[in-house]
């Protein structure tokens, strides 16, 4: 029973009815009035529970779980299994009793009602004394709700008007809810879903937010400073008031000992000894860029008012391991990436059916930033560059043996008098070449010349039918990769073209249920074509090559086909890698979030996000095992230089010097042209000889 003495016991206890003004202030008490609901309940009992809940219009309490408290989302992953359970803004870990440490159990009993065990959901006696109490002190001092009618106030009524309808509602419930589950279930629940506080909801996450420490491993000390948080958790959770709080343990310590529910030694040792304050580094739960993706998905679906409004199941396309996988390989791969890389993001796609395996917007502690960079824009780079080139496949703009300038070029602005006049990575021109070496080898001016041909207007509409949603201005610098695109988006079109031209929205939830089981939504894949194969077999064929002898070689995988494209914007802002497989594609981004240059000679796309790539899709394969594919083979391949599809062969002798004078990857050459002079760049290429 609540017991929340305000004033001290040097107060002379007051006649019942002193004053008519003493009466009318207790009359409009919530255990005032509760004690004339349960005789005005008692005298109509004879109505069935059945007519009650017809009259009444209450929900129905037997869906109810212990994780699953009225107005919560629950996160399921792929597999059906229970995530994490979220209750508006705030993240829950729902545990069953027996991970709830029993001095917890022992010291809630003692704060809020000593004789749960014994009452059958509301205390007559418990209201009775309630009400004599708060009469004899002139004010409130003790209240008289059981936990189990607190968990239905907490579960069904919480923003309602404290009423006497809402008040026989809880009532009811509370009688109902102890007819249909046991006492241990009621108090597991209770404890999962109640507020302690500075953000945290349910016991699981009170004992890491205030202790660092799981709920099975409170101290009695400890439990009992949560069990008085709950009665003002906004107020005693304040620093400012940390006497107060430890004085309302002295209380519940001291009623835990008066009730038996805890020994003397136990309390003496509790009260002689000082808990000592020390805040989790982060809230339990897992996957929280994911789960914060499905939330933002409910949220544009739903509307925040539908969303917390009923309890509702959320069955996503969260691959755990995957998941575990991203975010253990992204954090690895950017804590040895160079200075100015200081974080990261990947998004994982099903190319199958567009279902989202894996989100992680970032590196280090979610809850310190909660930015999540997978879902918000970066610039693209050369990440975008075949979009430029599909388009004019699409339009025949090009064709298997088109050959593009690699020169200078100068293009006339509309409206301004500057041109555009693009540069390549290394400075340097290469002459006409093939489409296939000019995507191979990233160049940028072949990239902006074969835009230009088919219309920038062209090429928006193919990026836009491939997936890409955010902002595209038509300008000749768009073949380059200046618009802002985020990795989902990225990842989204790139399993586009690995579907052979066939677009499916990505998918992160597969269905909601409601309290009942019954179904609210599916999110079914709907596939659409729109490309031809043809140009998009050709573009793949490409992207291969990028791989296997192109920027992208990093991103080379031991048993199987893979086809992507590097991105670096200026000055190594943002270095990207996006590579697929037959069945699943992978979008890494890596920069800071300061979006400052980054140092140094080696920062590219294909030298530190391909890794990366490679890394995580190398454990993805081990812990999802499928025999290797390849892609759909073009009827018309584009050709090489000399008319031939380029072939792979180990440099010769003249080969392996220009390696060594020019660092072997064209992104790279004219930085190291400015590091080494002439003679030191031919040393350096002699001793790769050997």
């Amino acid at each position: 029973m609540s017991q929340h003495t305000t004033s001290p016991e040097t107060q002379s206890p007051q006649g019942l009815f002193d004053a008519p003004s003493r009466l009318s202030q207790l009359m409009r008490h919530p255990a005032t009035t509760a004690l004339f609901v349960v005789i005005l309940a008692a005298l109509i009992g004879s109505l069935s529970l059945a007519v009650w809940r017809f009259m009444l219009g209450l929900p129905d309490t037997s869906t109810l779980s212990q994780a699953q408290p009225y107005g919560a989302v629950q996160i399921f992953d792929r597999n059906d299994r229970l995530v994490v359970t979220v209750h508006g803004d705030e993240y829950r870990k729902p545990v069953d009793l027996k991970l709830i440490s029993p001095h917890m159990r022992a010291a809630i009993l003692a704060a809020e009602d000593h004789s749960f065990y014994q009452h059958g959901g509301i205390s007559l006696s418990g209201i009775v004394r309630a009400f004599i109490s708060n009469a004899r002190a002139g004010h409130i001092v003790e209240g008289g709700s059981t936990i189990t009618q607190q968990l239905v106030k907490n579960l069904f009524f919480q923003n309602r008007d404290r009423t006497i309808p809402t008040k026989l509602k809880e009532m009811y419930l509370a009688i109902e809810l102890e007819r249909r589950h046991s006492k241990d279930w009621i108090l597991a629940t209770y404890l999962n879903q109640v507020y302690f506080g500075n953000g945290a909801w349910g016991v699981e996450r009170a004992a890491n937010r205030y202790f660092s420490k799981p709920a099975s491993k409170l101290t009695l000390g400890e439990s009992a400073f949560l069990a008085g948080l709950v009665n003002a958790p906004s107020d005693l959770s304040l620093s400012a008031n940390r006497k107060r709080a430890i004085a309302r343990q002295t209380q519940i310590l001291k009623q835990a000992q008066e009730y038996g529910l805890a020994s003397k030694p136990d309390v003496q040792y509790a009260l002689s000894h000082p808990i000592t304050f020390k805040e989790g580094s982060a809230p339990l739960q897992k996957y929280p860029y994911y789960v914060a993706s499905v939330i933002q998905l409910l949220r544009k679906r739903l509307g925040d008012d539908h969303l917390w409004r009923q309890p509702l199941s959320v069955y996503t396309n969260l691959d755990p391991v995957a998941q575990e996988q991203a975010e253990r390989t992204l954090t690895a791969g950017i804590k040895r990436a160079p200075p100015g890389v200081s974080q990261g993001a990947l998004v994982s796609i099903s190319v199958a059916d567009g279902a989202v395996l894996a989100i992680v917007g970032g590196v280090g502690n979610f809850w310190k930033y909660q930015f999540n960079r997978a879902t918000n824009p970066h610039t693209a780079g050369s990440a975008f560059k075949p979009f430029v080139y599909l388009a004019a496949l699409r339009y025949r703009a090009i064709g298997p043996d088109t050959l593009v300038d690699d020169y200078p070029v100068s293009i006339d602005m509309p409206a301004q008098p500057v041109t555009y006049s693009p540069k390549n990575f290394d400075g340097d021109f290469m002459g006409t070449m093939s489409i296939r070496k000019a995507l191979v080898l990233s160049r940028n001016v072949c990239a902006v010349r074969v835009a230009e041909q088919v219309g920038l207007d062209k090429v928006v509409e193919t990026a836009r039918l491939a997936g890409i949603q955010s902002r595209l201005d038509p300008y000749p610098s768009l073949a380059l990769g200046s618009c802002a695109v985020s990795p989902f988006e990225l990842a989204n079109a790139y399993a586009t073209l690995a579907r052979g031209g066939i677009a499916i929205e990505p998918s992160l939830v597969r269905r909601i249920e409601d309290g009942q089981g019954k179904v609210v939504a599916v999110f079914p894949a709907k596939s659409e074509r729109v490309f031809d194969a043809e140009p998009v077999a050709q573009l793949v064929d490409v992207l291969v090559d990028v791989v296997e002898r192109g920027t992208g070689r990093q991103a080379q995988l031991p048993d199987r086909t893979v086809a992507g494209k590097t991105g670096t914007s200026d000055q190594s802002r943002d270095i990207w890698f996006v590579g697929f497989t037959p069945g699943v594609v992978t979008a890494v981004w890596g920069g800071n979030d300061d979006n400052l240059p980054i140092p140094g000679q080696r920062v590219t796309g294909g030298s530190v996000m391909a890794a990366i790539w490679r890394d995580y899709m190398s454990a993805f394969y081990q812990a999802h095992p499928t025999p290797p594919a390849g892609f759909a083979a073009p009827t018309y391949p584009l050709r090489g230089d000399d008319g031939m599809m380029i072939e792979e062969e180990e440099p010769g002798l003249v080969g392996r010097v220009v390696e060594g004078l020019f660092g072997g990857d064209p992104h790279e050459q004219n930085k190291e042209k400015q590091r080494h002079g002439f003679l030191g760049r031919v040393v350096r290429g002699l001793f790769k000889l050997f």
